[in-house]
């Protein structure tokens, strides 16, 4: 399976409309499964891709990021994107609508009245020349106010992110990617999807080592030094360094979809537990879950800036 199922870089556009029937709940692995199955009844790109909303009743916050790159990778390869079936009176409708999901794939949202929530990072587009300057007048703003911990406490967390987004950026032609996030304040968890569509982390690692199926590369891609040498500014040492961070020191977990793996690395007894699940649909490009335990990471007082 090539870059979104069977679509290659060179698969031409079939003059039709495909639907794209969501399932009732848009979590775990099910959205994933349909999307695959989607994948397989259309080899080739239609012209018009049709998003049919009308079964939505519940959606897990990253599979916001989800949906904008399902719509992103049509959309960069020249189908058009049609959402229906939008009741904002159902409560995922509504949550997607504050988030600013349609706002960002319509240029407005669904209800006037919609806004987001104290608890939502909104959907964004980040390009790689913009990311340094997004994470730190942007998200780390309000990554601080929300986890009660000062700029200093997380200059791990946001070199990890950077790294993330620079990751992103060399392994697709397209130079943004996609990020959401959601606050869970009674949990002390702060939930960062961070997606992009490219030809996904196993078909890079295949590059190196073309024997390791989907999971085994996912794998292999976060061990220390491993790179696929696609950019020469790809050291190797982000994937490693989120691991050792977000999981190792600060008890929490990354879960990494791209292709037909997923794995989950979480912290068990002080040492990374790693979970790699099968059967569980397709990922166009890959996406990055990150669960960030707030109370698990050190507070450290911010530092002062000096002027001479």
């Amino acid at each position: 399976m090539t870059c979104g199922g069977k679509f290659s870089s060179q698969s031409k556009k079939h003059l039709m409309t495909s639907n794209f029937i969501l399932p009732k709940r848009l979590d775990s692995n099910n959205v994933y499964v349909a999307l695959q199955q989607f994948l397989d009844a259309n080899p080739v790109f239609p012209t018009l891709v049709n998003v049919d909303f009308s079964r939505v009743t519940f959606i897990r916050p990253p599979n916001v990021a989800f949906l904008s790159n399902f719509t992103n990778f049509f959309t960069q390869r020249g189908s058009k994107v049609n959402f229906s079936g939008m009741v904002v009176a159902r409560q995922a409708i509504k949550y997607l609508d504050d988030s600013g999901f349609f706002e960002t794939h319509l240029g407005e949202r669904l209800h006037p009245n919609s806004r987001c929530r104290p608890t939502t990072f909104p959907l964004q587009t980040v390009a790689r020349a913009d990311s340094h300057g997004w994470l730190e007048f942007n998200f780390l703003p309000w990554l601080v106010a929300k986890s009660g911990l000062t700029k200093t406490s997380l200059a791990e967390v946001k070199t990890c992110i950077q790294e993330l987004l620079n990751n992103i950026c060399d392994h697709t032609q397209f130079d943004e990617g996609c990020i959401f996030g959601q606050w869970y304040p009674n949990e002390n968890q702060i939930i960062v999807s961070i997606a992009d569509f490219g030809i996904g982390i196993p078909e890079n690692v295949r590059k190196v080592e073309p024997h390791l199926d989907d999971n085994a590369a996912l794998i292999r891609a976060v061990q220390d030094g491993f790179s696929s040498m696609s950019l020469p500014s790809n050291r190797g040492a982000g994937l490693y360094l989120l691991l050792q961070n977000i999981v190792q020191n600060f008890n929490g977990v990354v879960t990494l979809r791209s292709g037909l793996g997923l794995t989950r690395f979480e912290n068990r007894s002080g040492s990374i537990y790693v979970n790699s699940y099968t059967s569980v649909g397709y990922c166009i490009g890959t996406t990055i879950d990150l669960t960030i335990r707030t109370d698990q990471i050190p507070f450290a007082p911010e530092e002062e800036n000096f002027e001479w």
